[in-house]
């Protein structure tokens, strides 16, 4: 270094001339280049990584997290980091964190910034932004987990889901409404019944079924 002059960070001479000033130092123009593709970047946009510079393709190639769906890197300043206790985390281009069944992305398309972490804990809060469970590695939403993991009703076969008043009965599961009286079509009160033929009965039409034998 001579006197007091102006260093190049790239080759460690002297700067006369033209200056480049990036990642806090000075460069000559030829000098400030993608310490991968060897580009100039005085005139383009440039990434500091462990304070190398790096073009904006292979900052991204080499360092930028890349999607778990299509493998990309994601360049995108949404984006969705799955943190899940089975799976590990995972991130995602925003419309590639989608239903593994129905395939309808989780989010709408937003123009916010920043990413969004979430977990998947087989609950659908409606005060959360995103809702969606983790089933055997892949992620579902609330219709199609209810569609295709709660079980049907035996009579009118929509699911049955947590928290429904229902019944189980005669090898199935029942909507308490859809589980009748095979006389007077009336759900049961009292989970108790009568059977005739496989078909249930409440005490008052058993009891006039057993009047009409005698």
């Amino acid at each position: 270094m001579r006197g007091n002059g102006l260093s190049c960070a790239g080759c460690a001479g002297p700067i006369i001339g033209r200056i480049v000033s990036a990642m806090g130092q000075r460069w000559h123009p030829g000098c400030f280049r993608c310490s991968t593709c060897n580009d100039l970047l005085e005139h383009v946009s440039s990434f500091d990584h462990e304070g190398k510079p790096y073009c904006h393709l292979d900052y991204h190639e080499n360092f930028a997290p890349r999607c778990y769906h299509c493998k990309t890197a994601i360049i995108d300043e949404r984006f969705i980091t799955l943190d899940d206790e089975a799976l590990g985390k995972r991130t995602y281009h925003e419309q590639h964190f989608f239903c593994a069944e129905c395939g309808d992305p989780f989010l709408p398309p937003s123009s916010g910034s920043g990413g969004l972490t979430v977990t998947g804990d087989g609950e659908f809060d409606l005060d959360d932004e995103v809702g969606f469970t983790v089933y055997k590695g892949h992620p579902y939403c609330e219709a199609c987990h209810v569609r295709l993991r709660m079980p049907k009703c035996k009579h009118c076969k929509k699911s049955i889901r947590d928290g429904m008043r229902a019944v189980e009965a005669l090898g199935g599961k029942w909507c308490w409404e859809c589980f009748v009286c095979e006389g007077c079509k009336t759900p049961f009160d009292d989970p108790s019944f009568f059977l005739r033929d496989n078909k249930p009965f409440c005490e008052p039409c058993f009891s006039l079924i057993l009047r009409n034998e005698v």
